[in-house]
C-alpha cells in the first residue's frame, strides 16, 4: 500500500492494530508516498497495489491515458475546525487575501487538488490567482518552511496544521473547499484496473477491513485521539484541537463530476472529456 504522511490514512494503520486486515484474511505492508506523482508510478510498476490518492488527482491521470481507478471512498473534509486550511507566515505580512499576489504558496503537489481549492478561495476573495506562485512542498516539511518565512502561506493536514497554529501561524481560511460546488469527496482508494479485474475479492475484503477501521474512529473519537498522539508524537494538547477527518468508503460518480466542474472552472483542468470510468469503478456483488 501507498499512503500520504497525513491524518487520513490513519485508517490502516488502525486497521492493522486492530487486527481487521487480519479478520478479512489480508496481510499489508504500508509505505509512504507523496500525493500521484508517487503511487500512480509504484501502482503501475507493481511496487504496491492499493494507493489512498485525492479524487481529483485520479481525474488528473484519468485525462492523460492512466487507468489507476478509484474504487472505494477513503475520506471527506469536515466543515469544523481546520483540518486543510490556508495558513501565512508569522513573518510574512499577510493581513488580506490581496496580500497574496507575487508570494508563494507551499501546497503537497502544484497543481493538484489543494492548489485548485485554494485558487477557488482565492477567486472568491477577488484576487487573480495567476499572480500567486505555488511550490510543491511534503505535509511534514510544512511546519518549518512556513515558521522560517520560505514561503508566505501553505496549505497543510492535520496534525501539522494545528501544530503550526499553534506555533503562530495565522489562519487565512479554515475550510478550504467551501468553494467547490457539491463538496464532493476528497480521497479515495485506488488500482490499477488490471488489479481489479484479477483480485475483485482482495478489493472486497480491504474495502471491508477499512470500514471496519472507519467505524472504530467514528465510534471513538476519544481512543482514536490517544492514537494520534502516540503515532505522531504530537503532544496532546494539539491533537486535541484537531478536526478528524470524515471517513467513509462511500464514493459515486458525482463526486467525480463535481471535481471536473472546479477544475475547468479555475485553470487546472484542460480537458473536460474525462472517462468517469477510468476515475471510480465501483466494487460489484
Amino acid at each position: 500500500m501507498g499512503v500520504p504522511a497525513a491524518i487520513t490514512a490513519d485508517a490502516v494503520t488502525i486497521a492493522q492494530q486492530q487486527g481487521f486486515f487480519t479478520n478479512n484474511h489480508l496481510k499489508v505492508n504500508v509505505k509512504t508516498v507523496n500525493g500521484g506523482s508517487d503511487s500512480v508510478p509504484a501502482l503501475q510498476g507493481g511496487a504496491i497495489q492499493v494507493a489512498q490518492s485525492n479524487v481529483f488527482s485520479e481525474i488528473q491521470g484519468a485525462t492523460n491515458g492512466l487507468d489507476v481507478p478509484c474504487f472505494a471512498g477513503a475520506s471527506g473534509i469536515p466543515t469544523n475546525g481546520t483540518p486543510l486550511p490556508l495558513l501565512a507566515s508569522p513573518k510574512a505580512a499577510i493581513t488580506k487575501p490581496a496580500d497574496l499576489v507575487g508570494k508563494t504558496i507551499a501546497v503537497n503537489a502544484t497543481g493538484g487538488v489543494n492548489e485548485l481549492m485554494t485558487r477557488a478561495w482565492l477567486g472568491a476573495q477577488g484576487v487573480d490567482y495567476t499572480k500567486v506562485k505555488f511550490i510543491s512542498t511534503p505535509f511534514p516539511n510544512m511546519p518549518q518552511v512556513l515558521s522560517t518565512g520560505q514561503v508566505a502561506a501553505a496549505v497543510p493536514v492535520d496534525p501539522f496544521a494545528t501544530q503550526m497554529l499553534g506555533n503562530g501561524a495565522q489562519l487565512l481560511v479554515s475550510d478550504l473547499e467551501a468553494n467547490i460546488e457539491g463538496r464532493p469527496l476528497y480521497a479515495c482508494w485506488n488500482a490499477t484496473s488490471d488489479w481489479l479485474s484479477k483480485n475483485p475479492q482482495v478489493a472486497k475484503s480491504f474495502v471491508a477491513a477499512i470500514q471496519q477501521a472507519n467505524d472504530y474512529i467514528n465510534s471513538q473519537p476519544a481512543r482514536f485521539r490517544a492514537f494520534v498522539v502516540q503515532d505522531s508524537k504530537i503532544p496532546a494538547p494539539v491533537v486535541e484541537k484537531i478536526s478528524i477527518p470524515l471517513f467513509t468508503t462511500t464514493m459515486s460518480a458525482a463526486d467525480v463530476h463535481a471535481w471536473v466542474a472546479a477544475g475547468a472552472k479555475y485553470g487546472i483542468l484542460k480537458d473536460t472529456t474525462v472517462d468517469v470510468a477510468k476515475v471510480y469503478r465501483p466494487l460489484t456483488g
